[in-house]
């Protein structure tokens, strides 16, 4: 499934942005809701962290 995404022929550095939005997209999601539930300082900073994180592995996904 990725190969159809990301292409056959990507380099690892595509592979690994890919990689990193990926998981890191996931987190931020979870951090979402864990800052909802539980609103502190360090619930938040980790948050915008992990989607800081995965919109620059989409970037290096995309210019790759």
């Amino acid at each position: 499934m990725l190969e159809r995404v990301i292409g056959s022929e990507a380099s690892y550095l595509r592979r690994l942005g890919a990689l990193s939005a990926l998981l890191c997209g996931a987190c931020a999601l979870i951090g979402v809701v864990l800052a909802i539930a539980q609103p502190c300082a360090s619930n938040l900073a980790a948050t915008a962290l992990a989607a800081l994180i995965a919109l620059a592995g989409a970037l290096v996904a995309r210019r790759s």
